[in-house]
């Protein structure tokens, strides 16, 4: 089954494949950052029941992306709407949806969000030992 650890695995490694010269992180740290770096930050996902056992998941990432100029940041975020539209989770694709950017104080923010329908196992329930059946007939 497809978890929150292997949707944000499937987001870093498109950016390490996609941009291989620029640095991938998904802890906050402020220690010995060199510029151009990503800083994946994962929103509170959310799972809804759709039927029985079928569950709709909802992943929001806001990728930040910490470069020089405006004009650097607008071209990245044009290359992240191709890079990131579909990425590799568990061996399947996931499509984003909701791509959208903004630049706030100088940091680039690359929304996008995963949503796709897992189906959860099941428990079988333990069968029943033996049951010995006797009928008569009536004569």
């Amino acid at each position: 089954m497809i978890t929150v650890n292997s949707v944000l695995d499937g987001v870093i490694a498109a950016l390490d494949q996609s941009f291989p010269n620029i640095g991938t992180y998904s802890e906050e740290s402020d220690q010995g950052l060199v510029e151009p770096y990503f800083y994946v930050k994962l929103f509170p996902m959310s799972q809804n029941q759709l039927l029985g056992q079928h569950y709709q998941r909802n992943h929001l990432f806001d990728i930040h992306y910490f470069a020089g100029s405006n004009e650097a940041l607008h071209d990245m975020a044009e290359q992240l709407y191709d890079k990131l539209e579909l990425i590799s989770v568990d061996g399947g694709l996931v499509r984003g949806s909701g791509m959208r950017h903004e630049i706030v104080n100088g940091v680039l923010h690359w929304f996008v969000a995963y949503n796709f329908h897992v189906k959860r196992s099941v428990e079988p329930d333990p069968l029943m030992g033996s049951m010995r059946q006797e009928g008569y007939l009536r004569g």
